[in-house]
This record gives C-alpha cells, sequence and structure tokens, in this order.
C-alpha cells in the first residue's frame, strides 16, 4: 500500500535535487528516510519546505555525509533558529550536518542529515524494510506513516517528561506532528491504543498540567501499567470543560 500519494511526481518539484540525495543514499545501502517538512509536502500541504530532512540510521551517518558531500553540496551552519542555550541536551540545534549548494541563495533550503534516534525511529537492519518504504515512482525512502506518527507522538512525550530538551526543536517535532495528523486522518488509521489516547487529547485545548498528563498516560498505557479507560478518568473533567467552553464561545462570535 502507497503510504504517500504525491500532487504531481516528485521528478517536477523545484526540490527535486534535494529528493533525489534519497536515491544516491538507497544505491549505496544507507539506512534512511525523508523527514520532516518535505513529507507534510509530499501529502499536498501548502508548507514551505525550510530544510530537506534525511533520518539517517546513527552508525551510518558519517558514511551518508560523505555521499552527498561527493554530489556538490558543502557543509553550512544550522539555522540558528534552533538554538536553545538553555537546554542541556542539543543546545546548538540539530545534531548531525546541513550541507547546501555552493551557489544557492542564502534562504534556499539544505539538507539536513539527522541521526535517527533524534527522530525516535527504529532504522535497524531488522527493521529497516518494515518500517519505510521506496516512493512508487522514484526510489526514495519514505517512512511508513503509522511508523512515522508514532516516532513523532515519541518524540513529543520525551520531551515533554524529560527535562534539558531544546524546546525550539520540540516546537519543531510538535508543529509536525499537527501538520501530519491534518493531512492523514488518524480516524481512518489503525492506531495502538496508547496513540489513539494520545491522539484524541493532545490537540485539545489543555492546560500545560493536562497535558503532561496525557503524555504520561500515553507512556503507562504503552508500559501496560494502566489502561485506557484509566487514563481517560485520570484526566481532569475541569481540563475538558473549558476546552469545550472555550469553543463554544469561539463559534459565538
Amino acid at each position: 500500500m502507497a503510504d504517500y500519494i504525491a500532487d504531481q511526481p516528485l521528478q517536477e518539484t523545484p526540490l527535486w535535487r534535494l529528493y533525489h540525495l534519497s536515491e544516491c543514499l538507497e544505491e549505496h545501502s544507507i539506512r534512511h528516510c525523508i523527514a520532516g517538512d518535505a513529507i507534510i509536502a509530499t501529502l499536498g500541504y501548502p508548507l514551505v519546505i525550510c530544510d530537506f530532512y534525511l533520518a539517517i540510521a546513527d552508525s551510518q551517518l558519517e558514511d551518508a555525509f560523505t555521499i552527498v558531500f561527493q554530489q556538490g553540496f558543502q557543509v553550512s551552519r544550522g539555522r540558528d533558529v534552533y538554538m536553545d542555550k538553555d537546554a542541556t541536551v542539543n543546545p546548538l540545534g540539530w545534531p548531525g550536518y546541513r550541507l547546501v549548494m555552493p551557489s544557492a541563495s542564502p534562504f534556499a533550503p539544505g539538507v539536513m542529515l539527522v541521526p535517527s534516534s533524534c527522530w525516535h525511529m527504529d532504522l535497524s537492519e531488522s527493521s529497516f524494510l518494515t518500517n519505510t518504504f521506496l516512493h512508487t515512482t522514484t526510489r526514495c525512502r519514505f517512512p511508513k506513516r503509522l511508523f512515522y506518527l508514532d516516532a513523532l507522538i515519541d518524540v513529543i512525550v520525551e520531551d515533554a517528561l524529560k527535562p534539558g530538551g531544546n524546546q525550539r526543536l520540540s516546537g519543531y517535532f510538535i508543529m509536525q506532528y499537527h501538520y501530519l495528523v491534518a493531512c492523514l486522518s488518524p480516524d481512518t488509521l489503525s492506531l495502538s491504543p496508547e496513540n489513539q489516547f494520545f491522539v484524541d487529547l493532545y490537540g485539545r485545548l489543555l492546560p500545560p498540567k493536562t497535558r503532561e498528563t496525557v503524555c504520561l498516560n500515553r507512556q503507562w498505557i504503552r508500559q501496560g501499567l494502566m489502561n485506557v479507560e484509566e487514563a481517560w478518568k485520570s484526566i481532569s473533567r475541569r481540563a475538558l470543560l473549558f476546552e469545550e467552553m472555550h469553543r463554544k464561545a469561539l463559534n459565538h462570535r
């Protein structure tokens, strides 16, 4: 089953040279997949691709860098917008490498080679072909949608429960999650119980403490320490009522 259907052939997009890098990595047996803005754009959402992200198996990151460098790209600084001086994890922004074409505009998207562990993606040899697939008309490799959604939720939950994370990177993952949910209609997907619970609640207008409870409960359901019914019961009725009242107030404007 094709998890993503592009509105136009990828070869006809202005960023085909960046998509083609996935084919180059595929040719050299680098375990990787496209991630971030390019997935949302492929699904037809009118999103400007600021950088082209490739999640690379951690053990093959240096090999991937060499291959992209040989395609005529050169190293560039990461975008300062992802720096978080208060973070103890990745305070300088994305781990890995950012490369650009030498003649590219300063505003042109670069290619980001990021360790797959940063995306919580399992690209190990035993799971790689299960979790990813080749695009139907190219040899560009994408993550399967349920695998990718699960990975984004994992990142969001870990960042919410573990102190010291780079909040600017966290904001990027949260944005990608909301875009993906809007594009994929999770109601039609066979989500795991813990992810269904998360998706049902995380998009609502909730107080920060309640949102943290949603993240914690998602983990407990996954670990078998709580069932979904118990997880819902632990959510403050007042928090859900506030969200409902706010929505009604907006509808009456």
